[in-house]
C-alpha cells in the first residue's frame, strides 16, 4: 500500500510542463516519487487587468488533500506585472511565490523574476525555470472544443473549454471566462499516468474572487540556498522544483 505525504510547497513545480520534465537520475529508494500537475492556464493579458485583481481556488491532489490557492494580480510598472500565488496546505502553511512577466527580447512574455516566501522566512529567489515550464502559459485558441455552461461556488458561467495533452499523455479540460481576473480560469479537470497504482487525478474550481489584493512578499529576497530547505526538512532533488502548483509526494 502507498500513502501520500504532505505536499511540500517550498518545492513546488511551475506546474506540468507541455512536455514531459527530464527525466531524473536514479532516484534513492527513500525519495517520494512526484506527480506532477498541470499548469494553471491563463488567458487574459494581465496589462488589462485591474490591480488589485484576485481569484481563490480549491484544488483537488489526486483524491488524498485539498489545497487552496490564490491568484492575485499586485503590480504593475515598467519591469511588468507581478503575479503573487499564495498556496494553503490543509495544516495552515502558507507559501508565496511572487512572479513577474515581461517582455522579452523577442517580444514574448516570460517570467522575468520569480522568489518565494515559505511561512514566516524570508523571500528567496527561486532558480530559474526553462520557458516550457513557466506557470501560467497562454491558452491556445486550437485547442477550443467549445462553449459550456459552469457552475462553481462563485456563480454560472458561459465558459469556453478548452482540451489539451499534458506530455505524459493526461487530458486536460478547463474552462475560462476572460471576465474572471487575473488568469480567466473557472474549472480544470486533470488525468493523471504518471503513477502506475494511482487513478485520481487532479480537480481545481473557482471558490472566491476579489478586488483588494496587496503584496505579501515585501522584503528583498535571498539567493536560492537549498542548505535552508534542508533544515526545514524540505530536501532539494531533481524531481522537486519552485514555483506555483506543487507536485504530490508518493511515499512508496
Amino acid at each position: 500500500m502507498r500513502r501520500f505525504c504532505a505536499l511540500l510547497i517550498a518545492l513546488a513545480v511551475a506546474s506540468c510542463a507541455s512536455t514531459a520534465p527530464p527525466a531524473p537520475s536514479a532516484r534513492p529508494v527513500d525519495e517520494p516519487f512526484a506527480v506532477w500537475p498541470p499548469r494553471m492556464p491563463s488567458a487574459i493579458d494581465l496589462d488589462t487587468v485591474p490591480l488589485g485583481r484576485w481569484a481563490e481556488y480549491e484544488e483537488s491532489y489526486l483524491g488524498a488533500t485539498t489545497i487552496k490557492e490564490r491568484v492575485a494580480l499586485v503590480g504593475k510598472g515598467a519591469d511588468g506585472n507581478t503575479i503573487e500565488t499564495t498556496t494553503e496546505m490543509p495544516s495552515g502553511e502558507k507559501t508565496v511565490f511572487a512572479t513577474v512577466f515581461a517582455p522579452g527580447a523577442d517580444g514574448a512574455i516570460g517570467v522575468a523574476s520569480n522568489v518565494f516566501q515559505v511561512a514566516d522566512t524570508d523571500p528567496m529567489e527561486s532558480p530559474p525555470v526553462p520557458p516550457a515550464q513557466q506557470p501560467y502559459p497562454r491558452v491556445d485558441p486550437s485547442k477550443l472544443v467549445g462553449v459550456d455552461t459552469i457552475t462553481v461556488r462563485v456563480g454560472t458561467f458561459r465558459a469556453k473549454h478548452y482540451r489539451e495533452r499534458t506530455g505524459y499523455g493526461e487530458q486536460v479540460d478547463f474552462w475560462i471566462d476572460d471576465s474572471v481576473g487575473p488568469i480567466g480560469l473557472i474549472k480544470l479537470e486533470a488525468e493523471q499516468k504518471q503513477h502506475p497504482t494511482i487513478r485520481a487525478g487532479f480537480k481545481f474550481a473557482l471558490v472566491a474572487t476579489g478586488n483588494d489584493a496587496i503584496p505579501q512578499v515585501t522584503k528583498a529576497a535571498r539567493p536560492f540556498d537549498a542548505a535552508v530547505l534542508k533544515q526545514r526538512g524540505l530536501p532539494w532533488t531533481r524531481q522537486a522544483r519552485v514555483g506555483p502548483q506543487p507536485p504530490a509526494k508518493v511515499v512508496q
